[in-house]
């Protein structure tokens, strides 16, 4: 397996979590040795006009992306969408019911903080969301600066999952939903990092077929923080399957040295890459 690919197809800039915007994203990953990049933001497509200008200069290819919020046997899911129509009046009209839910899930995030003794929570994660969509990063990225927790993997673990004090469940788009707003806006849809949900071997499964049952086409085989031995476990699903492959980084910023940019091993021999299918 060689070390390093030249096609990243899941990364993220300050249009919603990202460390980078849409341009210097474009540009570190050129500088990475990335050759083709899709920005595949959280549940907007704000940043793309940016992106496609910087990869014109910089002589790259950028593949039109989103990743998706799902609610999926109630556990949230995340579907990227790769080369969609970002003008797409579907997907556009998808991203603002999205984005509302995301609004009401930040607000109830800093009531349920501020109960906990944490004060201003909502009103400092949406500064530091500044014009992008304000997401659970930015309010880890708010408690840690205000030292109520050393990393964002403790955050996540101490406040914003499952009964913890500042996790709320949003009742996003179905699984069919999502998969047909990608598909009438021209995009394949694809599994995002699919071992990151816990999910059994059964419910993972269920899930795949579910996906392809709907529309769905790829698999994310090869992702920022995965292993060998789960390369493995995600070919022998897309193989099982016969869905495509897809690799990303999910790049966020530079706090995450298992995320980065340009060092994703290549998709397995005997697969179908995703971009054979655009």
């Amino acid at each position: 397996m060689s070390y390093q690919s030249t096609i990243d197809l899941h990364a993220h800039s300050t249009a919603s979590d990202g460390e980078l915007t849409p341009a210097e994203l474009v540009e570190m990953a050129m500088q990475n040795g990335v050759e083709t990049l899709a920005l595949t933001d959280h549940d907007t497509v704000a940043g793309l006009a940016d992106a496609q200008a910087a990869a014109i200069q910089h002589k790259m290819t950028l593949i039109n992306g989103i990743e998706l919020s799902t609610r999926w046997d109630n556990k949230t899911i995340h579907i990227i969408g790769l080369n969609i129509d970002d003008k797409s009046k579907t997907m556009l009209d998808a991203t603002i019911h999205l984005n509302q839910l995301r609004e009401e899930r930040a607000i109830k995030i800093g009531e349920k903080l501020e109960k906990v003794g944490i004060r201003n929570a909502y009103k400092e994660s949406m500064a530091l969301a500044g014009k992008g969509t304000v997401t659970r990063q930015h309010f880890a990225q708010f408690l840690v600066n205000n030292d109520h927790a050393k990393s964002y993997a403790e955050v996540f673990k101490r406040f914003l999952v499952n009964n913890k004090p500042g996790y709320v469940s949003v009742a996003w788009p179905g699984l069919a939903e999502t998969i047909n707003n990608i598909k009438v806006a021209g995009g394949i849809a694809v599994i995002a990092h699919p071992l990151r949900y816990r999910l059994t071997a059964t419910k993972l499964r269920k899930l795949i077929s579910e996906f392809k049952n709907s529309g769905g086409k790829g698999i994310e085989v090869v992702t920022g923080n995965n292993n060998k031995d789960e390369i493995t476990t995600v070919t022998n699903y897309a193989k099982r399957y016969d869905i495509a492959a897809s690799l990303g980084s999910d790049y966020h910023n530079s706090k995450t040295p298992w995320a980065q940019l340009g060092k994703l091993t290549t998709i397995p021999q005997g697969l179908t890459p995703v971009w054979e299918l655009w």
